[in-house]
């Protein structure tokens, strides 16, 4: 029994990859435009907690960016941050003379909103861009990185566009996670081609603010502490089909630091996990269930019969590695896929015990425990 359900989840999982595949095919790559006209203004949200060794960074990008800076502002809003990171960026107001950036203070909002999606709808209301863009004050991007996504909005109209996010690496376990994430961003921009959207990273997400408001923003889930991504993406999905995209352009990516620590993957990964029962779209809920069960049904067979089990894991990591060699191709990670053999038995734990670990107990986000 165990085994025919481990074909059938083979069968599955397989045919699940190709499609995405053949979704991340779909997708068109966009060259840079340099020179193209300034058509769209935008706000720049960044909610940061405790980030003062890295916020002045992200600034000093956002800012060197050959954008005009009046079709942009930046709203960083401080979450109760315990560090310098409010005094970081109201220096650098007043040592560049920004006007077109402001701070603003969770703290001011009322006590029952003290969460990141409440301090992005503060934010969104407060904001004078016809688009928003929500990134993280530890990224960092490329000095064309505005100018790709005012093309996309341009060429498009979208009312949410997706863009790709890297991990930064400097060891093997690292480059593992990079490699596992590049997949993540392939999947979620596949998926949103296919018109069955189902992940998005608010590192490097845009949308249009008035979709914001149609949509009651996180309205339905402003309780659920992670999410201000993917529920949107939903949302905006649901109200306008056809018009959310994915931007594959290299000057569009944004990096980021991968985790130090397994202890640090594990919180993140809970966090991430948490709401994958909470979705509104009980198909993508059944799809990650199929997939945690085809992980579990590799190890059992292992057990049982040694035989399918390594075939299913053959299986697992041929249509991985093919579909990995295409968005790391676009990544220009491809020699990542040389610790793939290794990756493979270390994603399969991971998937297994941070599946069970999402649903039953509180993880850490930045100093806080969140239930």
């Amino acid at each position: 029994m165990i085994i025919t359900a481990g074909i059938l989840f083979t069968v599955f999982y397989v045919l699940l990859i190709g499609i995405y595949a053949i979704g991340w095919m779909m997708i068109p790559a966009r060259v840079s435009m340099k020179c193209a006209a300034q058509q769209n203004t935008f706000t720049i949200l960044i909610a940061a907690r405790n980030e003062a060794k890295v916020i002045e960074k992200c600034l000093a990008d956002i800012f060197h960016q050959h954008f005009s800076s009046a079709n942009f502002e930046v709203i960083v809003i401080n979450d109760h941050s315990t560090d310098e990171t409010a005094l970081r960026v109201s220096n650098f107001i007043r040592d560049h003379n920004l006007a077109n950036l402001r701070l603003l203070h969770m703290a001011d909002l009322p006590a029952q909103q003290q969460m990141k999606k409440a301090a992005i709808t503060h934010g969104v209301s407060m904001a004078k861009g016809s688009y928003i863009i929500l990134t993280d004050a530890d990224c960092e991007r490329g000095r064309n990185w505005l100018s790709a996504i005012d093309a996309m909005v341009t060429d498009t109209h979208a009312k949410m566009i997706y863009a790709p996010v890297v991990f930064k690496s400097a060891n093997i376990f690292e480059h593992i996670q990079a490699m596992e994430f590049a997949g993540l961003v392939g999947i979620g921009a596949a998926a949103i081609r296919l018109n069955n959207p189902n992940m998005c990273s608010a590192a490097n997400l845009i949308f249009e603010k008035q979709i914001f408001f149609e949509v009651d923003g996180y309205k339905g889930n402003e309780n659920v502490a992670s999410g201000d991504d993917e529920y949107l993406l939903h949302k905006v999905c649901k109200r306008s089909p056809g018009h959310v995209h994915f931007l594959k352009s290299k000057d569009a990516i944004v990096s980021t630091s991968a985790n130090a620590s397994l202890a640090q993957l594990a919180e993140q990964r809970k966090r991430w996990v948490s709401k994958s029962t909470k979705y509104e779209n009980r198909f993508i809920t059944a799809i990650l269930v199929a997939a945690y069960l085809f992980n579990a049904s590799i190890v059992a067979a292992l057990f049982i019969s040694p035989v399918y089990g390594i075939a299913m894991l053959i299986a697992k990591m041929g249509i991985e590695g093919i579909f990995l060699f295409l968005v790391l191709g676009f990544f220009s990670k491809r020699h990542y896929l040389l610790l793939l053999p290794f990756a493979e038995l270390f994603h399969i734990l991971y998937v297994l015990i941070i599946g069970v670990l999402a649903n039953t107990s509180t993880y850490n986000w930045k100093g806080r425990k969140i239930n």
